[in-house]
């Protein structure tokens, strides 16, 4: 996961760093441009926590689960292949909105979850603070946000279609992963009663 991440900050950094040479002159660029920004900070994070991560305590042994959790990390990047006819000023304006929202969170959740951060569903610890407050998987809803961002500026059904699947991917990742984190954290399950899943008061 770590050279993956390094890679893609790596390309991120370069789009950003390319795109510096346009001047912002609309609020769709500035969002834009600050959604590049956060992009570069998720993948840093990203390489900082598994960096930083012990040995698990429990780690799913369903090869399915595992493969639904790459499936869903990788599903973002499709997006951009799917074509379409993309949107006007307001359609664009609301895709980024909606792509600075989900990203926003995503790193806020990160920087939360730090050394229990894991492709595949692993118990280490409880994450409870920032976000997790909140709910229990924000790094999950941020992604669904995000995504629907990428749906929107694709502006296809076939790119809903892929978000649809998304967010019955993620879903089921969660449900997969509380299995072992209950499992192998007794205090969880106290976490888990009183804390959201996916959305404050829902579920």
């Amino acid at each position: 996961m770590v050279p993956a991440a390094v890679l893609m900050l790596i390309v991120d950094v370069h789009a950003q760093v390319a795109g510096t040479t346009v001047a912002a002159s609309s609020a769709g660029e500035v969002l834009r441009g600050f959604s590049a920004f956060l992009v570069c900070a998720f993948y840093a994070l990203i390489v900082w926590c598994y960096l930083r991560r012990g040995p698990a305590v429990s780690t799913s042994k369903s090869v399915t689960a595992s493969a639904v959790a790459v499936l869903a990390t990788l599903t973002p990047f499709v997006f951009p292949l799917l074509g379409g006819n993309g949107q006007g000023t307001a359609g664009q304006l609301a895709a980024d909105v909606l792509l600075v929202a989900g990203t926003s969170w995503s790193v806020w959740s990160l920087r939360f979850l730090g050394r229990n951060l894991s492709v595949i569903a692993q118990a280490r610890g409880v994450a409870d603070r920032g976000p997790y407050r909140l709910v229990r998987h924000p790094l999950y809803s941020g992604e669904i946000i995000s995504s629907l961002g990428l749906a929107v500026a694709v502006g296809s059904v076939p790119a809903f279609a892929v978000w649809l699947a998304l967010i019955a991917m993620q879903v089921y990742r969660a449900v997969r992963e509380e299995q072992v984190l209950v499992q192998a954290l007794p205090q969880y399950r106290d976490y888990r009663a009183c804390t959201a899943a996916l959305l404050p008061g829902v579920f």
